[in-house]
């Protein structure tokens, strides 16, 4: 078992979706008002209790929203998860609810790093960024307030069409703050985010060089989120002979931190998820074991299995220490397991799977494992493992796929074909797929395991 197999890098917990921001790009899709169904006081030191049984070292716990701050428990969940060794950050929103003294009581209670976000140069394309005028202003005096402290500040900076032409005067002001790390968040379309918002895999490409060029000169680390095919540049320009980023820069295990590979996500209501950028929920923490659905769950298993990677991604020689963003996959094709849209490389055509004779081809064996990275997102389970497909027939590069749902009024009944569809795409030499949806026989519980015919 790997280190990621074992035990996530990070724990992310939305303690609420309450916030009082309106960012373009949310997630969350966060509300004025707290849900009275989040998790309680009670039910979120359980939770940490379960990160801390990870073992040791534990994952980094980030407590996010919404906005933490509207939680009027979060110094008791602070001081709680530090008694249990648990490096706790916090990631509160750009608002005035923090006061210098509200991060007094925090680092008092053992917060062990601030992360603000920051995406924009100036305060008017940072407020239209988050929707709400002084959002700026409330977030350099937060930044002012963790220097003044020392408390270790982190800034998040969300990389899309709306904030690429400030990065580098961002990058100015981050010699100026002097944050441990400067966090680039690559936009994928989730929550409020559009697909317009984020940029082409060219552009990503293009941020990620430039990201690798400076990170060596600054005295501060340089990470991204769901573009972790900054390991590939950092790996492609190490071998050029540049001068390579100091190694602390890029994470444990010479790899990734990516959605269920090193990473678990508990919504505000107890949902375990991959990240919160993937919102396909394997489980609840109310009646679920955190570390068992971590480690034992078929979504997570499936996501650290690079084997299972599809198109380019499954191709691609950095597979191992890269894996693209399965939430970005997700968001734009319906399938976690798909190549990264926001991926520009394309792998040398000797890696490419072939047939006999040389020429590439599809077989039936590569068309189920392309539909072992369709899931059920109620289930959290692939159409193959829980026995939904009932055949394959495969005529020269033409696939036909007939399978069932889980029921005849499933929501996802008219999603689903486009899901196989694009699945089945990814496999080499595959032309044209149909699919056919049958009950009849219709689908039971004890189908689950059954593998196609």
């Amino acid at each position: 078992m790997s280190a990621f197999d074992r035990s996530p890098f990070i724990a992310i917990w939305e303690t609420t979706r309450a916030c009082a921001l309106a960012c373009v790009h949310c997630r969350a899709e966060a509300m004025p008002r707290r849900d009275p169904d989040e998790l309680t006081t009670e039910e979120g030191y359980r939770l940490l209790d379960r990160v801390a049984a990870f073992g040791s070292p534990p994952p980094i716990v980030v407590l996010t929203g919404g906005d933490p701050l509207r939680r009027p428990d979060l110094v008791s969940l602070v001081a709680y998860g530090a008694r249990q060794g648990l490096s706790i950050s916090l990631t509160p929103s750009g608002t005035a609810a923090v006061t210098r003294e509200r991060l007094c009581a925090l680092q008092a209670a053992g917060l062990a790093r601030l992360a603000v976000s920051l995406d924009g140069a100036t305060a008017e394309t940072h407020d239209a960024f988050r929707g709400v005028k002084g959002s700026h202003r409330h977030t350099m005096r937060i930044i002012e307030h963790a220097r003044a402290l020392g408390l270790p500040l982190q800034i998040n900076t969300t990389v899309s069409s709306l904030t690429r032409a400030d990065l580098p005067e961002l990058a100015q002001q981050m010699v100026e703050i002097k944050p441990t790390l400067w966090a680039l968040f690559f936009l994928v379309p989730v929550g409020r985010a559009q697909a317009e918002q984020g940029l082409s895999a060219e552009k990503i490409e293009s941020v990620l060089h430039w990201a690798a060029e400076l990170a060596p000169q600054v005295p501060f680390g340089v990470k991204t989120t769901e573009a972790p095919h900054y390991h590939r540049v950092l790996a492609e320009r190490g071998r050029g002979g540049r001068r390579a980023p100091a190694p602390d820069l890029i994470g444990r295990a010479g790899r990734a931190v990516t959605d269920g590979n090193g990473f678990v996500f508990v919504d505000h209501v107890g949902n375990i998820c991959p990240s919160g950028f993937l919102p396909l929920t394997a489980g609840n923490v109310r009646h679920d074991d955190l570390v068992a659905v971590y480690r034992e769950d078929p979504l997570f298993l499936s996501l650290r299995d690079p084997a299972r990677l599809g198109g380019r991604c499954g191709a691609c020689p950095y597979r191992e220490r890269c894996g693209g963003s399965r939430a970005r996959a997700y968001a734009i094709t319906g399938d976690p397991l798909a190549e990264d849209p926001g991926c520009a490389y394309r792998p040398a055509e000797a890696a490419l799977p072939s047939i006999a004779g040389g020429s590439y081809g599809p077989t039936r064996e590569q068309i189920e494992k392309a539909l072992c990275g369709v899931l059920d997102p109620e289930l959290g389970m692939s159409v193959v493992d829980l026995g939904l497909v009932y055949d394959i027939q495969l005529v020269d590069g033409s696939a036909s796929i007939l399978m069932t749902l889980t029921a005849p009024g499933c929501p996802i009944h008219e999603v689903m074909p486009d899901w196989i569809r694009r699945a089945v795409m990814t496999v080499p030499g595959v032309e044209n797929v149909d699919v056919r949806i049958t009950f009849d026989p219709p689908w039971t519980p004890d189908r689950v395991g059954v593998r196609s015919r």
